[in-house]
Protein backbone atom coordinates (compact mmCIF):
# COMPACT_ATOMS: atom_id res chain seq x y z
CA UNK A 1 0.00 0.00 0.00
CA UNK A 2 0.82 3.37 -0.77
CA UNK A 3 1.01 5.32 2.43
CA UNK A 4 2.92 8.66 3.79
CA UNK A 5 5.64 6.67 5.65
CA UNK A 6 6.17 4.85 2.63
CA UNK A 7 6.53 7.77 0.32
CA UNK A 8 9.00 8.93 2.91
CA UNK A 9 10.72 5.93 3.23
CA UNK A 10 10.94 5.85 -0.98
CA UNK A 11 11.89 9.79 -0.71
CA UNK A 12 14.66 9.70 1.43
CA UNK A 13 15.79 6.44 -0.12
CA UNK A 14 15.98 8.25 -3.20
CA UNK A 15 17.45 11.51 -1.46
CA UNK A 16 19.71 10.02 0.23
CA UNK A 17 21.46 8.03 -3.17
CA UNK A 18 21.00 11.37 -4.84
CA UNK A 19 23.05 12.78 -1.55
CA UNK A 20 25.80 9.86 -2.42
CA UNK A 21 26.22 10.80 -6.02
CA UNK A 22 26.17 14.42 -5.36
CA UNK A 23 29.30 13.36 -2.56
CA UNK A 24 31.04 11.54 -4.47
CA UNK A 25 30.94 13.76 -7.73
CA UNK A 26 32.07 16.28 -5.34
CA UNK A 27 34.91 14.09 -3.75
CA UNK A 28 36.10 13.15 -7.63
CA UNK A 29 35.42 16.82 -8.73
CA UNK A 30 37.68 18.03 -5.84
CA UNK A 31 40.28 15.39 -6.23
CA UNK A 32 40.54 15.79 -10.24
CA UNK A 33 41.01 19.71 -9.63
CA UNK A 34 43.14 18.94 -7.43
CA UNK A 35 45.27 17.08 -9.76
CA UNK A 36 44.87 20.17 -12.55
CA UNK A 37 45.99 22.51 -10.28
CA UNK A 38 49.26 20.36 -9.59
CA UNK A 39 50.03 19.45 -13.77
CA UNK A 40 48.75 23.08 -14.24
CA UNK A 41 51.37 24.57 -11.77
CA UNK A 42 54.01 21.82 -12.94
CA UNK A 43 53.30 22.95 -16.34
CA UNK A 44 53.99 26.73 -15.17
CA UNK A 45 57.12 25.68 -13.88
CA UNK A 46 58.62 23.78 -16.87
CA UNK A 47 57.74 26.73 -18.95
CA UNK A 48 59.31 29.28 -16.93
CA UNK A 49 62.58 26.47 -16.59
CA UNK A 50 62.15 26.34 -20.78
CA UNK A 51 62.02 30.39 -20.49
CA UNK A 52 65.14 30.33 -18.27
CA UNK A 53 67.15 27.54 -20.59
CA UNK A 54 66.59 29.01 -23.54
CA UNK A 55 67.12 32.63 -21.98
CA UNK A 56 70.57 30.95 -20.97
CA UNK A 57 71.40 29.74 -24.06
CA UNK A 58 70.53 32.80 -25.91
CA UNK A 59 73.29 34.75 -23.27
CA UNK A 60 75.72 31.82 -23.85
CA UNK A 61 75.28 32.11 -27.90
CA UNK A 62 75.15 35.87 -27.71
CA UNK A 63 78.75 35.72 -25.31
CA UNK A 64 80.71 32.87 -27.58
CA UNK A 65 79.44 35.54 -30.55
CA UNK A 66 80.71 38.57 -28.60
CA UNK A 67 83.76 36.74 -27.36
CA UNK A 68 84.50 35.61 -31.07
CA UNK A 69 84.24 38.81 -32.17
CA UNK A 70 86.34 40.06 -29.96
CA UNK A 71 89.21 37.56 -30.45
CA UNK A 72 92.77 39.06 -30.42
CA UNK A 73 91.00 42.56 -30.29
CA UNK A 74 91.92 42.82 -26.17
CA UNK A 75 95.63 42.65 -27.37
CA UNK A 76 95.35 45.14 -30.18
CA UNK A 77 93.76 47.63 -27.55
CA UNK A 78 96.89 46.64 -24.94
CA UNK A 79 99.03 47.46 -27.71
CA UNK A 80 97.36 51.07 -28.82
CA UNK A 81 99.00 52.57 -25.58
CA UNK A 82 102.71 52.99 -25.59
CA UNK A 83 104.82 52.60 -22.75
CA UNK A 84 105.17 55.89 -21.00
CA UNK A 85 109.23 54.90 -20.80
CA UNK A 86 110.05 53.90 -23.70
CA UNK A 87 108.33 56.27 -26.72
CA UNK A 88 110.43 55.73 -29.32
CA UNK A 89 108.45 53.66 -31.65
CA UNK A 90 105.84 56.21 -31.41
CA UNK A 91 108.26 58.84 -32.50
CA UNK A 92 109.68 56.38 -35.29
CA UNK A 93 106.23 56.09 -36.86
CA UNK A 94 105.55 60.14 -37.23
CA UNK A 95 109.75 59.64 -38.53
CA UNK A 96 108.41 57.49 -40.97
CA UNK A 97 104.91 59.07 -41.57
CA UNK A 98 107.19 62.58 -42.49
CA UNK A 99 109.71 60.44 -45.06
CA UNK A 100 106.96 58.79 -46.59
CA UNK A 101 104.98 61.95 -47.27
CA UNK A 102 108.05 64.14 -47.66
CA UNK A 103 107.53 66.72 -45.28
CA UNK A 104 110.07 68.00 -42.30
CA UNK A 105 108.24 68.33 -39.01
CA UNK A 106 109.92 68.49 -35.50
CA UNK A 107 108.04 67.74 -32.16
CA UNK A 108 108.55 68.42 -28.49
CA UNK A 109 107.49 65.73 -25.81
CA UNK A 110 105.90 66.54 -22.89
CA UNK A 111 106.68 64.05 -19.03
CA UNK A 112 103.84 61.72 -18.84
CA UNK A 113 100.77 62.85 -16.92
CA UNK A 114 98.68 60.04 -14.94
CA UNK A 115 94.99 60.03 -16.12
CA UNK A 116 92.37 59.05 -13.02
CA UNK A 117 90.22 56.54 -15.53
CA UNK A 118 89.09 53.46 -13.35
CA UNK A 119 90.89 51.14 -15.63
CA UNK A 120 92.90 47.64 -15.55
CA UNK A 121 96.17 48.96 -16.04
CA UNK A 122 97.37 52.66 -15.18
CA UNK A 123 97.28 55.15 -17.72
CA UNK A 124 98.80 58.11 -18.50
CA UNK A 125 99.00 60.97 -21.24
CA UNK A 126 101.92 62.67 -23.23
CA UNK A 127 101.27 65.75 -25.01
CA UNK A 128 103.30 66.78 -27.20
CA UNK A 129 103.50 69.69 -30.43
CA UNK A 130 104.53 68.83 -33.60
CA UNK A 131 105.34 71.30 -36.56
CA UNK A 132 105.64 70.25 -40.40
CA UNK A 133 106.64 72.37 -43.46
CA UNK A 134 105.00 71.52 -47.02
CA UNK A 135 102.57 72.44 -49.36
CA UNK A 136 98.58 72.03 -48.57
CA UNK A 137 97.86 68.15 -50.50
CA UNK A 138 101.14 67.12 -48.67
CA UNK A 139 100.04 68.05 -45.56
CA UNK A 140 96.49 66.33 -45.93
CA UNK A 141 98.27 63.23 -46.87
CA UNK A 142 99.81 63.40 -43.69
CA UNK A 143 96.98 63.84 -41.73
CA UNK A 144 95.03 60.93 -43.06
CA UNK A 145 98.36 58.41 -42.62
CA UNK A 146 98.35 60.09 -39.17
CA UNK A 147 94.96 59.18 -38.80
CA UNK A 148 95.73 55.64 -39.27
CA UNK A 149 98.68 54.82 -36.22
CA UNK A 150 98.05 52.32 -34.33
CA UNK A 151 98.22 54.17 -30.95
CA UNK A 152 95.57 56.13 -28.88
CA UNK A 153 96.52 59.64 -30.04
CA UNK A 154 94.19 62.51 -31.07
CA UNK A 155 95.12 66.17 -31.94
CA UNK A 156 94.00 68.49 -29.40
CA UNK A 157 94.94 71.44 -31.46
CA UNK A 158 95.71 72.58 -35.10
CA UNK A 159 96.97 75.76 -36.53
CA UNK A 160 97.73 76.25 -40.12
CA UNK A 161 99.60 78.72 -41.44
CA UNK A 162 101.14 80.14 -45.22
CA UNK A 163 102.91 82.58 -46.01
CA UNK A 164 101.62 83.57 -48.91
CA UNK A 165 98.24 83.73 -50.58
CA UNK A 166 98.48 80.27 -52.68
CA UNK A 167 98.13 77.23 -50.47
CA UNK A 168 100.25 75.01 -52.72
CA UNK A 169 103.40 76.37 -51.93
CA UNK A 170 105.14 75.62 -48.76
CA UNK A 171 102.54 76.28 -45.41
CA UNK A 172 103.35 75.16 -41.56
CA UNK A 173 100.66 73.00 -39.43
CA UNK A 174 101.84 73.15 -35.78
CA UNK A 175 99.36 71.06 -33.67
CA UNK A 176 99.34 70.29 -30.34
CA UNK A 177 98.23 66.32 -29.50
CA UNK A 178 97.87 63.89 -26.83
CA UNK A 179 99.34 60.47 -27.18
CA UNK A 180 97.70 57.82 -24.22
CA UNK A 181 99.93 55.63 -22.76
CA UNK A 182 100.34 52.58 -20.37
CA UNK A 183 102.31 53.53 -17.03
CA UNK A 184 105.34 51.38 -16.53
CA UNK A 185 105.65 50.92 -12.06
Amino acid sequence: MFTTKNLFKIAGKHFLIALGFIFSAAVIVFFISGQITKISNGAAKDRQTAAALSERTTLLSNLKYESELIGDNDNVIRRAFIPTNNILEFVAILESLALKNGVTQSFHFSSPTPDTLGTPFPISTITYQNTISANAPTIINYLRDFEKIPYFTKIDSITISSGKADWRDVSTISFSATVAAQAIQ
